[in-house]
């Protein structure tokens, strides 16, 4: 696996944590709100949706950019506890498909949408220094588009020195498969994890799908660039 480069998303690819955050949104909102949430209010009203139209729908129209972070922040914040409480593990297969890859000496990045504060959770609570370097974890701010903008796969691909048609990314999301398929990225494996449904059949760029790293093997022929 010579002059190849690997970037993964980290929500929903290496670590399969849906339910945490559809809880701590609803956490959030029931504290806001004052009004307890039905699974259904959660299914229609959160599931998949963005943090405005989540918060615009529970609490009305005409939020200012300033609540909407400050509301973002303490669902965060509520999902941070959750996550360090529950303790839950990597995605299946990861860790043995992780030193893999860097026992092959091969370039790693993460490209994630977490906030810093999350990102900075993962690395200690997942002890993932054990196989990337805190400088090669790029995450969206003020200064780094989310996906589906191509900006945070950019500078991951400049971030491992690796020009991108020699990369391999993991995702979830079809935000993200378009993220790092925009950045010049060909070669993608689309992470199914808990999510409902799929991405639409002959998605540019991706090669494979698989429900966790145990479908993988470093030889296997579809994940070599």
């Amino acid at each position: 696996m010579d002059s190849i480069g690997v970037i993964f998303d980290f929500n929903g690819t290496m670590l399969f944590d849906r339910k945490y955050h559809l809880e701590s949104w609803k956490r959030c909102v029931e504290d806001l709100s004052m009004k307890e949430l039905t699974e259904e209010d959660v299914a229609l009203y959160i599931d998949g949706k963005g943090s405005r139209e989540i918060l615009d729908h529970f609490l009305g129209e005409g939020l200012t950019d300033a609540m909407i972070w400050q509301f973002q922040e303490e669902k965060e914040r509520i999902y941070r506890n959750m996550v360090m409480k529950d303790q839950p593990p990597l995605a299946p297969g990861l860790e043995t498909f992780l030193d893999y890859l860097k026992n092959a000496g091969v370039p790693m990045a993460i490209a994630s949408s977490a906030p810093p504060s999350n990102m900075t959770m993962y690395f200690d609570e997942f002890e993932l220094f054990r196989w990337f370097d805190w400088d090669h974890i790029t995450n969206a701010s003020e200064s780094m588009p989310g996906k589906p903008h191509p900006a945070l796969y950019q500078h991951a691909i400049s971030l491992i020195g690796i020009p991108a048609q020699f990369c391999l990314a993991f995702e979830d999301s079809l935000v993200g498969i378009q993220s790092a398929y925009a950045a010049g990225i060909r070669n993608i494996v689309h992470v199914i994890t808990d999510m409902p449904g799929t991405i639409p059949e002959n998605t540019p760029g991706v090669i494979r799908t698989i429900r966790d790293f145990t479908e993988l093997s470093g030889d296997d022929p579809k994940i070599r660039v």
